[in-house]
């Protein structure tokens, strides 16, 4: 099996854990903002239905830009330092209300998170976005770490310090 295929499994499967992710994104003075959002995996994207009230959802109407983090449980790991997680840069694209797409797509969410979604789709400010995985890493351990392109679609490459520094004599 080719090191990508075994990788996107292991990294499938992972994301299917979980009900939310974790959100970095940019504020307008460029400083880092993090958050949470539930999310639908969906098309190889990760659809977030956002409110205005949260920084987060002001900072990707301003920059598209994101990371969005799949980590671990304390509770469940092995070992502290080498939590299994899972890191995706990614673009944002926003969905305009009442749209066919925004509808079609605003039901996955009422499936998945249930009678909520009633409520927060007919409130004005909550938008819907499109996170496309642009790249990103796998860590599932020490000497563990593999860096790829999109959402694990190729080149996946095994990160290894030793290859990048000078060996001692």
């Amino acid at each position: 099996m080719a090191l990508d295929t075994k990788l996107k499994g292991e990294c499938e499967q992972f994301i299917d854990g979980f009900g939310s992710l974790l959100l970095s994104t940019l504020n307008p003075d460029g400083s880092p903002d993090l958050s949470y959002t539930p999310f639908v995996d969906h098309e190889e994207q990760f659809l977030i239905l956002t409110s205005h009230l949260s920084a987060h959802t002001r900072n990707l109407i301003n920059d598209p830009r994101a990371a969005v983090l799949f980590i671990e449980d304390e509770s469940r790991c092995e070992q502290i330092y080498a939590r299994r997680r899972l890191r995706f840069q990614c673009e944002a694209e926003r969905f305009a209300k009442e749209t066919t797409a925004w509808n079609e797509l605003i039901d996955l969410f009422a499936e998945r998170f249930g009678q909520i979604i009633d409520t927060l789709r007919t409130l004005p400010d909550f938008e819907l976005f499109a996170l496309k995985p642009l790249g990103g890493q796998w860590v599932k351990g020490f000497g563990k770490a593999f860096d790829f392109r999109g959402r694990i679609y190729q080149d996946a490459t095994h990160l290894n310090p030793k290859k990048d520094r000078p060996q001692r004599r």
